[in-house]
């Protein structure tokens, strides 16, 4: 490695090196230039600042100009003794990942190679000699984050803060002078403690998660995010245990919570503006042995806002759904565990008929109205002052609404409004909380309602679940399919068995090495044609009246899985995981 490395001066070889790789046009190369002159960057970081290229094809051109090689962090082993010899105090201070310690010389990894003067410092205060790597700023701070836990920065600050401040008080008698320096010390730690929790919030936007956990244990706590769908456990400083009170505090505040009542469940909401982009927490705190157990639910307007089209829908259901959300009257319901989309779904039908049809009033009753639907009236529910769902409705229709979208069905009282509603020349549309979209009709008979009057009034429902997509930029076949997996597809295609692809995620920087990047919905469309509805008026059961829904034509939510993973959309561990509880049979433990 050249001693003096210039990124300035090297800078121009790098946009050379992407400009030669067609990477980058004249355009943006020209665009970069001027950057480079006015900020004094030097130019992968001018490059990576206008978003022209990814970056590890920058830090791959970088490691071609100044000799250092370039590695992926994600594919290597990093050895426990380097991270060991490391404190984070410095790793984090000077950015770099210890990957290896042999025969006194540590191979570390940095965004950017240290300089003369830091690689002294960090030779006297390691006591090792430095053999430097490349590798991707992203990479260094997650792994960072990986090794030493989230917010290990402030958890350290905070923690020498109370140090210092208890010595303090045990040796010292105060004047109004210390005890200035103690009041500011705590102006301190309250600080650090209000960027400890916007990191942990900012970093979950960050990595698209949908739920924060954050859950006390005897001497730990643990922090988790859901993404896309599956619970990924952080990595916490063990300070962070002593700071879970004041985490708790500092979160009730922002919510406007009571910070003094710990024995009782807490409700609230944040919002909050990163990036320009507005976000809602929904804060849930739950009183536990340990202490308050935290989840927040990240609401994302720019992810549930989707057009019709882009939900997943195939051409063939696309048109089903539009014609069922512009029909005159009945209802139409979305089943599906929680977090499988169904609130997605129904504001982008809703969005669709505002557009197309203006002239219809549409009227939302929601617990809680989780994003603003411009045009529309929504209300937001409180039992505790008697405003529920079944009288929220009976109010509604003195408001001549053409579209009712009731959040949730859940007790007799409301399905029955809602069947009325629909028997009065209503469109209605709600959630159900059933297995599948059959399973619907008999979910609402045993709520009470009378059979003929749900085959009058019940036009569809729709299952649906959420399966993780594949990584478009490691996306490789999958080669390892079964007998019994390529016989199952093949039937449902149409097609001979030796035809069947599929495809998997291989792990890449992009999705974390996970191989999976967003999700995608899977779909089962039940409708009530005479014949169903004959049915269900003569209470059949729900198997015949699935048997009947698929000879009519209906494809089941694995049979839609299947298609998704012939498309490439997602892979057959994802269907496998999703909808194998919808095919449980005695032959399960036959070997393939």
């Amino acid at each position: 490695m050249s001693e003096t490395l210039n990124p300035l001066a090297a800078g121009g070889d790098v946009l050379g090196i992407l400009l030669a790789q067609r990477v980058i046009n004249d355009e943006q190369a020209d665009q970069v230039r001027r950057r480079m002159r006015r900020e004094q960057a030097p130019a992968h970081q001018a490059i990576l600042d206008l978003g022209f290229a990814s970056q590890e094809l920058v830090y791959r051109a970088l490691s071609q100009v100044t000799g250092v090689p370039f590695l992926i962090l994600g594919e290597i082993e990093i050895s426990e003794t380097a991270t060991q010899k490391v404190s984070p105090k410095v790793a984090l201070h000077y950015q770099f990942v210890p990957i290896t310690l042999e025969r006194g010389t540590m191979k570390a990894a940095f965004a950017n190679p240290p300089n003369l003067h830091d690689r002294e410092n960090l030779r006297l205060l390691l006591g090792v000699r430095l053999d430097p790597v490349l590798a991707t700023p992203n990479e260094i701070s997650t792994t960072l984050k990986k090794i030493y836990g989230i917010g290990a920065g402030k958890v350290i600050q905070i923690t020498q803060d109370r140090r210092t401040q208890n010595i303090e008080a045990v040796e010292g008698t105060f004047d109004d002078r210390e005890e200035q320096n103690l009041d500011t010390g705590a102006q301190s730690e309250d600080a650090s403690i209000i960027q400890l929790v916007n990191e942990i919030i900012t970093e979950a936007i960050r990595q698209h998660t949908t739920d924060i956990h954050i859950e006390p244990f005897r001497g730990k706590v643990r922090l988790r995010y859901r993404i896309d769908g599956m619970l990924r456990e952080i990595p916490t400083p063990p300070g962070m245990v002593a700071l879970h009170d004041a985490i708790v505090s500092r979160l009730k505040i922002m919510a406007r919570l009571n910070i003094a009542e710990k024995r009782l469940p807490h409700d609230g909401r944040i919002r909050l503006i990163l990036g320009g982009e507005t976000s809602d927490l929904r804060v849930s705190i739950m009183p536990t042995r340990f202490g308050e157990t935290i989840c927040l639910r990240v609401l994302n307007s720019s992810a549930i806002f989707l057009d019709m089209s882009e939900l997943g829908l195939n051409k063939f259901q696309l048109t089903i759904l539009k014609r069922l959300v512009s029909l005159p009257h009945g209802i139409v319901l979305v089943t599906g565990p929680t977090g499988s989309g169904k609130t997605t779904t129904l504001y982008a039908a809703l969005a669709f008929v505002r557009d197309k049809n203006p002239e219809r009033k549409i009227i939302t009753v929601e617990n809680p109205v989780e994003y603003e639907l411009q045009g529309t009236s929504q209300i937001q529910m409180h039992a505790e002052i008697g405003l529920t769902f079944a009288s929220a409705l009976r109010s509604i229709l003195r408001h001549d609404p053409d579209i009712i979208l009731v959040g949730e069905i859940r007790d007799n009282e409301t399905a029955d409004i809602a069947i009325q509603s629909a028997l009065t020349g209503h469109l209605v549309l709600s959630t159900l909380h059933t297995n599948d979209s059959v399973g619907a009709v008999n979910r609402l008979v045993n709520m009470g309602v009378e059979p003929y009057l749900v085959a009058a009034s019940m036009v569809a429902a729709l299952a649906q679940r959420l399966v993780r997509r594949i990584c478009k930029h490691c996306k490789v076949e999958d080669e390892n399919i079964s007998r019994r997996e390529r016989a199952e597809i093949a039937d449902v295609l149409g097609i001979a068995a030796e035809d069947v692809k599929a495809w998997k995620g291989a792990g890449c920087l992009e999705c974390d090495q996970s191989g999976y990047r967003g999700r995608v919905a899977i779909y089962e469309i039940f409708l009530l044609d005479e014949e169903i509805q004959d049915l269900v008026s003569a209470e059949a059961g729900t198997s015949v009246l699935r048997k009947t829904a698929i000879e009519h034509g209906m494809r089941t939510l694995r049979q839609d899985g299947w298609e998704k993973v012939s498309l490439g959309q997602t892979t057959i561990e994802e269907v496998q995981r999703i909808t194998s509880t919808f095919q449980i049979s005695y032959d399960l433990g036959e070997t393939e």
